[in-house]
């Protein structure tokens, strides 16, 4: 009878141990499955890294400013957005084929979804007290911007608003886009050149002086245009100051080769 009972016993140890043994075995293989996983995982987000390292072409953005072309690989690297703002007078999107859209084209087909550019094209002719006064330069912006390209609104605002004074409008204009993120990154680019225009191309010169003293990316696309009045008049529309198609293809060329890093 007390062997019958030590057998028993004996038994239910060794299926006790057993059970324990062939547990512990199988929650082990599945935290070596879930490390396998894990590491996977780890492994191909980091490829995809490495891949996505890859797909900028060595000298992009070479003419950015170092943290500009920095913050852009960065988030090229990431996979993240980048938001850049174009603000300024109507031209920028008059003419179906506007620079700003050739633009726009050029860096979403170079850089496959880096960049969300949002256009703020004002209507009118409007000065730069217009558009600090009724704060026309954050109309549009749904996003917080990265980057803005900003042409200041001088061309309308020449004979009838003192340089002094529209860059003092410029200062505020800058100030209120910083509000909406303090680590913007800013460029200032002139309007289009003028045929036998006095005045207005020194108020541009002006700008050019006040944004480098400030420390502000200046976009001279003027230097791709003709240099001789009677050239310019074929790159606008003939008795008007508006640039024609040839114009705004100008004008393009020169921001797309500044942000792709070419000459």
């Amino acid at each position: 009878m007390r062997a019958g009972i030590m057998l028993v016993v004996l038994l239910c140890m060794g299926a006790i141990i057993y059970g324990n043994f062939h547990w512990n075995n199988k929650l082990g293989s599945a935290m070596n499955q879930e490390l396998v996983t894990t590491n996977t995982n780890q492994l191909s987000t980091q490829v995809e890294v490495l891949e996505k390292k890859e797909e900028l072409p060595k000298g992009d953005f070479a003419n950015l400013p170092p943290e500009v072309s920095d913050f852009l690989v960065g988030k090229n690297n990431k996979g993240e957005v980048v938001e850049l703002v174009i603000i300024g007078s109507e031209v920028n999107e008059l003419n179906e084929n506007n620079w700003s859209n050739l633009f726009k084209e050029e860096l979403e087909a170079t850089y496959n979804g880096l960049f969300n550019i949002t256009v703020n094209a004002i209507p009118g002719e409007v000065t730069t007290t217009d558009v600090v006064n009724e704060g026309l330069h954050l109309e549009n912006i749904n996003t917080v911007p990265d980057l803005v390209i900003l042409e200041p609104f001088l061309l309308e605002s020449n004979g009838l608003i003192a340089i002094e004074h529209s860059l003092q409008n410029v200062t505020i204009m800058i100030e209120d886009l910083k509000q909406k993120n303090p680590n913007l990154f800013l460029f200032l680019q002139p309007g289009q050149p003028l045929k036998n225009a006095i005045y207005y191309p020194m108020d541009i010169e002006e700008l050019k002086t006040w944004a480098e003293e400030h420390g502000y990316p200046y976009i001279n696309h003027w230097e791709s245009w003709p240099k001789e009045p009677n050239e310019i008049s074929e790159y606008i529309v003939t008795e008007d100051i508006i640039p024609n198609e040839k114009g705004h293809e100008v004008w393009a060329e020169h921001i797309i080769n500044y942000f792709i890093g070419k000459n």
